[in-house]
Formats: structure tokens, C-alpha cells, sequence
């Protein structure tokens, strides 16, 4: 099967969407029944050259510099950076994408009239609010996805909008107005959901193929598969990762620390940096809870798979996570996982392979957070179970290979 992959974002050598887009394509490129060629941006170049890619697929490059640098310098600065105000940073990349996939049309065009192609993959952006001028103008079965994106703030914790800085949120759904919105969903064969939420925001209109799927995987190679849970040598040691800003839910986790003297007696390893770094740093000072509390800060992804292969159970209460990558990584390292049952990680985890605990307001949540984590120092047999089990599922459904042979089973559906 012939599959031209539109992939804007990827690149193995950065994070998130990026690294989730060469994954995808890499993944793809493996299968022997595909014939891919990438057209991807090309801002990832330089970082596709260190990897094979280039020697499993064609790759074609997409250069809207002229817009796109200019979109992202005036992103940043009305973010205040790069860590903050995402609605603001996917509102800016619109008009860039636009124009991407309209070169992309234009450079394409003629090979797609004459058939060279079997099936057309968007795999990113994975935003539901990016369209596709493309979509309208070809007769080659298109899919989108796997999409993410659109998850409600939650009610219990009305503050995060503000210190997030999501300015945007009230207009957010303004995305519905802009040009290709409509023909995007009108011409598309299929669409793939990464999460529940998102596959609540596919319009009515659109009578395509719906699918389900989460976008994020994991790589052996770059994170070995755990032969089992490890036991703690000394502390039951509870372990943590990602950016360190306010829905990632850092703060519920030490204020649970802080008031369990059995807690107290384990150790959480945080990984990761972020603006909240030296709020939480100063917060287990005040507390003394240095003895327990160790910051890591970033780790490349060797290290991080050390430490969780050390650790003996993965606790991540974030508040409104869309995919939720670094669950799956937990899972592959033989971790118990303990979350927020709200989002991507909630679709990810299930009673055998870890504990989820209702989205509740701030107080009764870190009551109940602080006694899930109790419970799991106290249950190693529990916490083994649990970790061969996230190991198992992981191997079956979460690798990159298995998620690229239930894709391809989606080509064919599409494409007939």
C-alpha cells in the first residue's frame, strides 16, 4: 500500500508531538506491506538525519519559514515563554500549518491525480482544531489522526485556567468558524481518536470511519521492557516525571507527603524541570522534607529509564493530561501507576495495573492520594502484580510495532 504520511511535526531528537510524530512514521516505515513517503517540515531535518528513517522511507521536506518562525517567536512572547498558555501556542500555529499543507498540495498534486497513492495519513498535527486544506481538493482516501486535544479544564480546580495563563479558553471554540473546518471533516475517510474527549469533538457532519487510539507508544530499543517489578533495596521508592507546572499535580503529591509520617519514611524522585521548580523545592525545605524528596530535574531518556526501573511504583496526579506518554513508560518498566481518573492516563490504566482515583477538590484528593500512596507502600505483592501486569499490556497493545500493525489494519478498513 502506497501512503503518502503527512507528518509536520517529527523529530527524534526533541519531546511531545514531535518525537510522538517520528515514532509514528518509524514505526510505519517498518512494515513491510507499506510503501511510505514522509513530508514533514523542515525545522526536523537536521534531526531526522540521526536517525534511519531516511533509509526506510522517502522523505520530502515542507519550508513556510517565512510564516512559521515568525508565528512562533510572536507565540512565545504572548505565552511568556515556552512552558505555559498551550491554547495560545496551537492558536498561532494555525495559519502556518495552512500554508504548510497548502505547499504540500501544491507540490503533490499531480502525483495524487495520477494515483501514486493509495491512502493519505495525517498523523500530525494531533490537535482536532487543525484542518486540512488538502482534504477538499484530492480523491484519495485521507485520515486524520491519532487526534488529541480539547480536554475540558477541570471544575474542581477553577484556578488552574489562570495559572496556566489559558487565556484563550473562553474562545477556544471559535476554531469552529475559521476556513476548512467544515470541508476538512466533510472530505476526511476517517478519523482517528487518541481519547474519549476528543472523539467528542468530531462534528455530526462528519460520516467518515471513526476509530479509536491512543497516540503515544513505546520504543524497546529506547526503553527496555521490564522482566518484572523491582523490589525496593531499602526505601519503598515512589517516582514521578514531567514538566513541573501547575496541572501536573507536583504539589498534590508532596502536600500527601508532608502529612503522612509513613510517607515520609519512603522517597519520591522527581524528574523533570519547569516554572514551578522552585516552589516545590522551597516547599519541601520549609517542610524538612529533604531526606524524602530528591529533584532530578531533566534526565535524557536512558537515565529516566533507570530511575524507573529502580523505583518501585509511578505517581503522576496530574489534572487534565491529554495522552499521557510517560504512563506508558512507567507501565513498560514494570511500575504500578497512580493517577487522576480524568484524561489520557485514564484510558491507559485500569484496576491490574494500577489505582485511579476520582477527580475530586484539591482537599479530598490529597486525602485520598495520600492513602492510595500508603497502601502502595505498604503492598509490595500488590504493587508486583500490578507492574507484571502494566509490562504485559504494554507489550501486547503499546509497543511501537503493535501500534503500526493495528494501523495498518486501519488502512486497509479505509481504503478497501
Amino acid at each position: 500500500m502506497r501512503v503518502l504520511l503527512i507528518a509536520e511535526a517529527c523529530n527524534p531528537t526533541w519531546t511531545s508531538v514531535p518525537l510522538v510524530g517520528h515514532n509514528w512514521a518509524r514505526a510505519l516505515a517498518d512494515q513491510p506491506d507499506l510503501q511510505l513517503t514522509i513530508v514533514t517540515h523542515i525545522r526536523n531535518k537536521a534531526g531526522i538525519a540521526q536517525s534511519d528513517l531516511g533509509s526506510k522511507a522517502r522523505i520530502e521536506y515542507i519550508d513556510n519559514e517565512f510564516i512559521a518562525a515568525p508565528a512562533y517567536k510572536l507565540a512565545k512572547l504572548l505565552r511568556g515563554g515556552n512552558q505555559l498558555s498551550w491554547t495560545i501556542d496551537t492558536a498561532m500555529a494555525w495559519p502556518s500549518y495552512v500554508v504548510f499543507e497548502k505547499m504540500l498540495a501544491a507540490r503533490f498534486g499531480r502525483a495524487l491525480q495520477r494515483g501514486e497513492y493509495d491512502l493519505i495519513h495525517r498523523v500530525t498535527p494531533l490537535s482536532p482544531t487543525a484542518v486540512s486544506p488538502l482534504a477538499g481538493r484530492t480523491n484519495v482516501p485521507m485520515i486524520a489522526g491519532p487526534l488529541n486535544g480539547g480536554l475540558p479544564w477541570p471544575k474542581e480546580f477553577p484556578e488552574l485556567v489562570r495559572r496556566e495563563r489559558e487565556w484563550l479558553v473562553p474562545l477556544r471554540n471559535g476554531y469552529k468558524l475559521l476556513p476548512y473546518h467544515r470541508s476538512t471533516y466533510r472530505h476526511l475517510a476517517g478519523v482517528i481518536a487518541a481519547s474519549h474527549s476528543t472523539a467528542g469533538e468530531i462534528p455530526r457532519f462528519f460520516h467518515g470511519k471513526r476509530f479509536f487510539h491512543p497516540e503515544n507508544g513505546v520504543d524497546p530499543a529506547r526503553f527496555p521492557l521490564a522482566a518484572g517489578w523491582t523490589p525496593p533495596k531499602d526505601k519503598f521508592r515512589f517516582v514521578t516525571a514531567g514538566r513541573l507546572v501547575p496541572y501536573k499535580g507536583l504539589g498534590l503529591t508532596l502536600e500527601a507527603i508532608r502529612r503522612s509520617p509513613r510517607l515520609q519514611r519512603a522517597e519520591l524522585r522527581v524528574i523533570g524541570d519547569g516554572p514551578d521548580r522552585l516552589q516545590h523545592e522551597e516547599f519541601v525545605r520549609q517542610n524538612n522534607l529533604g531526606e524524602c524528596v530528591k529533584f532530578l530535574g531533566q534526565l535524557p531518556q536512558t537515565e529516566l529509564a533507570r530511575e524507573f526501573r529502580e523505583s518501585q511504583a509511578f505517581v503522576f496526579p496530574s489534572l487534565r493530561e491529554f495522552g499521557g506518554g510517560v504512563v506508558l513508560e512507567a507501565m513498560a518498566s514494570g511500575l504500578p501507576s497512580l493517577i487522576v481518573d480524568y484524561g489520557g492516563p485514564s484510558e491507559l490504566i485500569d484496576a491490574h495495573t494500577g489505582i485511579k482515583l476520582p477527580m475530586r477538590t484539591r482537599e479530598p484528593l490529597i486525602e485520598s492520594l495520600k492513602a492510595a500512596m500508603e497502601k502502595m507502600a505498604e503492598s509490595p505483592e500488590a504493587c508486583r502484580a500490578m507492574g507484571e501486569a502494566a509490562v504485559a499490556t504494554v507489550a501486547r497493545l503499546h509497543t511501537w510495532s503493535a501500534k503500526a500493525k493495528q494501523m495498518t489494519g486501519i488502512y486497509r478498513e479505509v481504503s478497501g
